[in-house]
């Protein structure tokens, strides 16, 4: 009996074999290349879309930077406007001390003293500078005119009354007075 013997590998299997290895890999190599291409597509999107994120974010930014540059701007002015009615150490401030004193021991309440200007005047002994304040009181008539002699015998020749007003219904006293003096060397 003649056997034909069966080869397993005959060269038409290797080579339908090596058709279906190739055409995999092809598959596998063109799956490959199309998920790159999905994912540079994705990124591409990705990357316009973060572009205008910034974009937003930063003209927002601009725009808070811009708003907050105005609140400091009106800060830094109201700062500035506290700074200049605090009164300066020194003359004006031994002057609200003097007439603080005055008050208490005249039976009034001090509700303010403000500076309303300054003079300059050559004189033949020097300089001579007046400056004017005007005083608010609350109290009652007798304790007012009690203030105003004080502040005379206190002041002798160097505070001058220029207005006073009185209304004793509301229990209010108004003054202004002059002061007389040397200036101050400035530092």
């Amino acid at each position: 009996m003649n056997k034909k013997s069966k080869r397993v590998f005959s060269p038409m299997r290797t080579a339908i074999l090596g058709s279906v290895i190739l055409a995999m890999l092809h598959i596998i190599l063109l799956g490959g290349a199309y998920q790159r291409k999905v994912a540079a597509e994705k990124i591409r999107s990705d990357h316009a879309a973060l572009d205008q994120n910034y974009a937003e974010l930063k003209q927002i930014s601009e725009e808070q930077l811009s708003s907050l540059q105005s609140e400091l701007d009106l800060i830094q002015a109201e700062v500035a406007d506290l700074k200049r009615s605090f009164p300066e150490l020194g003359a004006p401030f031994a002057i609200y001390h003097r007439g603080m004193d005055l008050s208490q021991s005249s039976g009034v309440n001090l509700n303010g003293i403000s500076h309303l200007g300054s003079d300059l005047q050559e004189t033949v002994s020097g300089n001579i500078q007046t400056d004017t304040y005007s005083i608010e009181l609350t109290g009652l008539l007798e304790s007012c005119l009690t203030y105003i002699q004080k502040l005379e015998s206190a002041g002798m020749d160097t505070v001058t009354m220029e207005y006073v007003s009185i209304r004793p219904e509301e229990e209010l006293c108004s003054l202004e007075i002059k002061t007389v003096g040397y200036p101050g060397i400035e530092e």
